[in-house]
């Protein structure tokens, strides 16, 4: 179990690397294209008509990348009442149940997101012209994200249970 621990911490690492580094770019571009839109409508009065769209798809793969990432970290809400007044034996139980749940939820997530990327892949966004396939594709990539974080929380919870 060690070894597991080992090697999907060492793989976790370099994935959370790229997802900072995936969510620096498109919080800046997000930044920038509101930032556009400010300017173009307000100061030069004449709006550019792609970057509320631009900004929105950037919001939405966004929060599915960033969500992922507040996972890996634990600062989602919980149920931490409830937890807490469990008897410590029971409080491992609990996470654990809790977490192959979410797990399940995710798996479901990653293979709709997958159909509904498909499903929609012939739909072109209103002014840019691309492919709804592009923004609805973050769906399973976040879940993809939230799963493998939660498979790591899951092995760590694991070898603690099997070392005690």
């Amino acid at each position: 179990m060690d070894r597991v621990s080992y090697i999907l911490n060492t793989i976790g690492n370099q994935v959370t690397k790229w997802v900072v580094r995936v969510l620096a770019c498109l919080i800046g571009g997000m930044t920038a294209t509101v930032i556009m839109a400010i300017i173009s409508r307000f100061v030069i009065k004449i709006p550019i008509p792609w970057t509320e769209e631009v900004s929105r798809y950037l919001m939405v793969w966004t929060a599915f990348i960033a969500g992922s990432l507040g996972l890996k970290r634990g600062v989602h809400v919980g149920i931490v009442f409830v937890v807490e007044r469990a008897p410590r034996n029971t409080r491992r139980w609990i996470s654990l149940i809790t977490k192959l749940s979410v797990l399940f939820f995710f798996a479901v997530v990653i293979v709709e997101g997958f159909y509904m990327s498909m499903f929609v892949s012939t739909q072109l966004s209103p002014v840019l012209r691309i492919s709804m396939a592009w923004v609805y594709s973050s769906l399973p990539v976040g879940g993809i994200l939230f799963s493998f974080y939660t498979v790591q929380s899951i092995v760590e919870d694991l070898k603690h249970f099997l070392t005690r």
